[in-house]
């Protein structure tokens, strides 16, 4: 088997396990090695103990700055990875001989590590005192300074429900926009993935689309034989990425489309909460504005769906223009599969996702967006259960609150009553009214004024 086949094989195999599988490798020491540029493609290679480690982050022809970089941005980039291979095979240290930073950024970046470690921490049950120690140069110098930059957006798209939703209300209020997708995979799959995600034309023709495509030389996890439950620091590593591009476009806030339920934890362990959304949740933001402001970088993280449940959003979208609900990509397996597939019809996200396009629409609608009726398979019974059951463990995945997940389904099963349509796994959902401030829909409030006032202004009333 290929090594393309046997990653996208393993990678698919360990995303639908809830629990690691036997023991996860170790080593000494990650070892960051200062990054570079080779034409459009940004460099950062590691030794992870003897193993030549190297990661790519591939640019297009119209980003121009591939010279000078800021050290503030490439070390965001670089811990994105370094969190990656601390997940694949965790070592006791971490080394940064290359970037050196004062006290509290030391203190900033080892304890943002928990943020990504704690739903591997969880689900193999080590104990936080395992969790790998940074250290960086002791030789400090910061003495740039960033070009001035315009109220302008950068909004991370992923082909998913909320992002496209951000894309729309942005459009329909007429903010200055440019759109971003990083896909983490590009150069091991090819461009095979694009064609997994119709919207980005939909999103091509309306501004323009900066598309990033970061991979490793070669798959760590292959490497080391994990195989236990990736969560991939997609956050970190888009928002420095973002901070590039913004800086040759002049755009000051960088926008992502993290919803109110992010702030939902998944389990408690050891004393502490662990979400595997908690690097999209409010506190999250807030944490990562901080940081901004004391390394003096021009930007602001705003989550444009901050103020918005997902169901608010897909409801929103279907007033807008239903159409779009069908180029939409929310299944992260389809993605990785080598099948001309969007949808899986078998993990979390594609349960969430339909039963929040059958609410808003009808069951008919949703089943040709996704391709099946899933309230009718029997494989997904457990799944739709830890999704709105308070009693279940929250699945590990970008997925709603229970009790969001719960109005969706008891709205789906009205509609289905009415309709005299099978209800499946809706016989077990209870009689309750749907709670209507879930479409409630708010802009975020870190951004100008006349800015919020222009998306108010574009949205539907629902009642």
């Amino acid at each position: 088997m290929s090594l393309t086949k046997q990653f996208k094989s393993r990678y698919h195999e360990s995303r639908i396990q809830y629990m690691a599988t036997g023991k996860s490798p170790t080593c000494s020491v990650i070892y960051s090695q200062a990054p570079y540029w080779e034409n459009y493609r940004l460099i950062f290679p590691f030794l992870i103990d003897n193993w030549q480690h190297f990661y790519y982050i591939d640019f297009p022809p119209k980003f121009e700055n591939t010279e000078k970089t800021y050290p503030s941005i490439l070390i965001g980039i670089a811990m994105a990875e370094i969190y990656r291979l601390c997940e694949i095979c965790t070592p006791e240290i971490v080394k940064v001989p290359w970037y050196g930073c004062l006290q509290w950024e030391i203190d900033w970046w080892n304890e943002d590590i928990y943020w990504y470690l704690q739903q591997k921490f969880y689900l193999e049950k080590w104990n936080w005192e395992k969790m790998p120690r940074i250290e960086f140069s002791s030789n400090y110098t910061e003495n740039y300074s960033f070009p001035s930059l315009n109220d302008t957006y950068l909004l991370a798209v992923s082909g998913g429900k909320e992002s496209t939703f951000a894309f729309e209300w942005m459009q329909q209020a007429n903010l200055p926009i440019e759109g971003f997708t990083l896909h983490n995979a590009g150069g091991i799959l090819g461009k095979k993935w694009l064609e997994k995600f119709p919207v980005f034309d939909y999103i091509k023709n309306q501004t323009y689309l900066w598309e990033i495509q970061a991979h490793p030389q070669e798959d760590p996890a292959e490497h080391f034989a994990y195989q236990g439950v990736r969560n991939d620091p997609t956050i970190t590593n888009a928002l420095f990425i973002m901070m590039v591009i913004a800086i040759q476009q002049g755009h000051r806030f960088l926008v992502l489309a993290n919803d109110k339920s992010s702030n939902e934890s998944n389990a408690t362990y050891q004393g502490r909460e662990v979400n595997h959304q908690s690097a999209k949740g409010a506190a999250y933001i807030e944490r990562f504005n901080d940081f901004l402001k004391r390394k003096n970088l021009p930007f602001s993280y705003v989550s444009i769906c901050e103020e918005v449940y997902s169901i608010g959003a897909v409801h929103q979208l279907s007033l807008w223009n239903q159409n779009i609900l069908n180029e939409l990509t929310s299944c992260n397996e389809a993605q990785w599969s080598p099948e001309d597939i969007r949808w899986c019809c078998n993990c979390p996200k594609c349960a969430f996702s339909y039963a929040l396009i059958e609410a808003v629409t009808d069951s008919r609608f949703a089943t040709q967006v996704v391709g099946k009726d899933l309230f009718n398979l029997t494989k997904l019974e457990d799944i739709w259960k830890r999704l709105f059951d308070p009693n279940s463990e929250k699945p590990f995945e970008c997925v709603g609150e229970k009790r969001e997940t719960l109005m969706a389904l008891a709205k789906c099963k009205k509609q289905r009553l009415k309709n005299g349509e099978p209800l499946g796994i809706l016989a077990e959902i209870p009689d309750i009214k749907f709670d209507n401030s879930l479409l409630q829909i708010s802009p975020p409030e870190n951004i100008p004024t006349e800015h919020q006032e222009k998306l108010n202004s574009v949205l539907t009333e629902y009642f």
